[in-house]
C-alpha cells in the first residue's frame, strides 16, 4: 500500500512541476492578481465606523477620541478596572509619566528574566499596526521592540491605534506590513477582541488564552 501511495504522489508531483514549467514557456502566460475576498463583504463607506461596529460585535471596548484625550482615556480605563501595574514595549511612543500606575515594567529583556513580573501585571499598553474595517480586528506585529506576549498575558490589554491606520481588508493590512517594514515580523497577529472559548457545554468563557478585556483606543 505504501508503494502505491508513493507512486501516486510521485506522478502528481511530476505533473504539477511539468505544468508549472510549461506555463513559464508559454508566450501568453501571465499572472492574474487574486481578487481580494473583501469584495464579498457588505460594508459601510466610512471605514472607521465600519471597524468600530465590527470591533464592538467582537467584544472590543472601543474608545473613539481626540488625541488630546489619550491619557485621560487610559487612566479612566485603568481606574475602572482597578489596574495598577503596567507592562509596556520599548517603542510605545507615549509619555508614560502621564499614565497612572503603581509600577511600570518595560518588556526589554528576555522573558526568562522577568517572567514572574510580567505574568503578575494588571495591564499592558501596546501599539496596533493597523485596524481592519471588514472584520473588526486589530493587526499587531510582533517585533523585538514589541513582543507578541504583551497582547496575551495581562488581564487588561489597551491597544493604541491612530485613525489613519484603519484599512479596508485583511489583504490591505498585510500589504501595509510588507510595504512599511524592512524586515517581515516573526508574527502578524489579527486580534478579534478578548480571548474566548465555547468548548465546554457551548458556554462562552473569556480570558482562557489571553486578556479578559481588550480596549481599543482610536485617536
Amino acid at each position: 500500500m505504501n508503494d502505491v501511495i508513493a507512486q501516486i504522489s510521485k506522478r502528481s508531483r511530476e505533473e504539477i512541476l511539468k505544468r508549472v514549467s510549461e506555463g513559464y514557456k508559454k508566450p501568453d502566460f501571465c499572472r492574474v492578481e487574486t481578487q481580494d475576498p473583501v469584495v464579498h463583504i457588505q460594508m459601510e463607506e466610512n471605514l472607521i465606523e465600519n471597524m468600530k461596529t465590527n470591533m464592538t460585535n467582537n467584544k472590543f471596548v472601543v474608545h473613539d477620541i481626540k488625541p488630546e484625550q489619550l491619557y485621560d482615556t487610559i487612566n479612566s480605563i485603568t481606574r475602572e478596572r482597578n489596574a495598577r501595574t503596567l507592562v509596556y514595549p520599548k517603542d510605545i511612543g507615549i509619555d508614560l509619566k502621564r499614565v497612572e500606575s503603581a509600577s511600570q515594567l518595560c518588556f526589554d529583556t528576555a522573558i526568562e528574566d522577568i517572567r514572574d513580573q510580567v505574568f503578575n501585571t494588571d495591564f499592558s499598553i501596546i501599539n496596533a499596526f493597523a485596524g481592519v474595517a471588514s472584520h473588526g480586528v486589530a493587526c499587531v506585529v510582533s517585533t523585538e521592540n514589541q513582543p507578541r506576549m504583551l497582547s496575551l498575558v495581562t488581564p487588561t490589554c489597551i491597544m493604541l491605534l491612530k485613525k489613519e491606520r484603519v484599512v479596508k481588508s485583511l489583504v490591505d493590512a498585510l500589504h501595509k506590513v510588507k510595504s512599511e517594514l524592512d524586515v517581515l515580523p516573526t508574527n502578524v497577529l489579527f486580534i478579534a477582541g478578548p480571548s474566548r472559548t465555547s468548548d465546554v457545554e457551548l458556554v462562552t468563557v473569556f480570558g482562557v488564552h489571553g486578556s479578559t478585556q481588550v480596549h481599543l483606543i482610536l485617536y
